[in-house]
């Protein structure tokens, strides 16, 4: 399991979207978080992060805004890396 913590700044739900074959997909709920990632010269650089979350887990976060937060989370990798919360 990996955790990834920051600064959660906003939760919202994501656009629907259509599958090929016309099936309208939900839109997935999505933490916003603040991250900081250290570099080899010692400075530090934010980013911004959108990770979805199962909405089961949204009662976890919803009162959380502005904290600092972990995520148990998977990782999705075509080319860039992309994580969604488990």
């Amino acid at each position: 399991m990996i955790k990834l913590s920051g600064k959660l700044l906003h939760i919202f739900t994501g656009a629907d979207f259509k599958k090929e074959d016309g099936t309208i997909v939900p839109g997935k709920m999505k933490l916003q978080l603040m991250v900081q990632t250290p570099l080899k010269n010692g400075e530090v650089k934010n980013e911004l992060l959108d990770i979805s979350i199962p909405k089961d887990k949204y009662n976890l976060y919803k009162d959380k805004m502005n904290t600092m937060v972990e995520v148990e989370v998977s990782i999705i990798a075509k080319g860039q890396v992309t994580f969604y919360g488990i």
